[in-house]
């Protein structure tokens, strides 16, 4: 039911998925970008649906009030307090180690406001739990959701990292001006 509901969803409103997960990825950070709108949100989850993807994802504490917290919860939210983030990386890392299968979207800005540099938790998560990093975006030029490359971390950060800004680079947020593609 869900995919069909996020199918006619992105038909309706002009969009379409592009890319896919390969299903033998039971464990991966999905780094997600660029995030300048809500509209991210409902685009997202579609494309967790359409690609029969079981996504946790990480949305602000303040979020979590009723009635909405149902459905945050039940679409595989967890809940950060952005004032007391010491800690998340290893805490989603012993998530990742302890889980079977566990893929984590992570909107590498942080906020949907500009940022002058992305915040790199996505990466050490990558890192310390041995998981590849997806790269998920939105595109709103041209109405695509979707899944880019995967690869796993080499290690060097400025490498790695360049590797990700070359692919996010083109990708449209619904408001530009609030999109960095300069990510570190």
């Amino acid at each position: 039911m869900k995919k069909i509901l996020s199918k006619l969803f992105l038909k309706s409103i002009g969009w379409k998925l592009v890319g896919e997960v390969p299903k033998e990825v039971k464990k991966a950070v999905l780094v997600c970008a660029p995030h300048t709108s809500n509209w991210d949100f409902p685009l997202a989850l579609a494309s967790f649906a359409l690609a029969d993807l079981k996504v946790n994802y990480f949305i602000k504490k303040s979020w979590f009030f009723f009635p909405m917290n149902f459905l945050f919860k039940a679409t595989g939210g967890i809940p950060v307090d952005r004032s007391k983030n010491h800690g998340l990386v290893d805490s989603m890392t012993l998530l990742l180690e302890e889980s079977n299968e566990m893929i984590i979207a992570v909107p590498a800005e942080g906020t949907r406001s500009w940022v002058s540099k992305w915040k790199t938790g996505f990466y050490h998560i990558a890192k310390s739990a041995n998981v590849p990093i997806i790269m998920g975006f939105v595109d709103f030029k041209v109405k695509e959701v979707g899944f880019g490359p995967m690869f796993k971390v080499c290690g060097d950060f400025e490498k790695d990292m360049s590797k990700i800004q070359a692919f996010f680079e083109n990708k449209n947020g619904k408001f530009p001006n609030k999109y960095n593609p300069k990510i570190f």
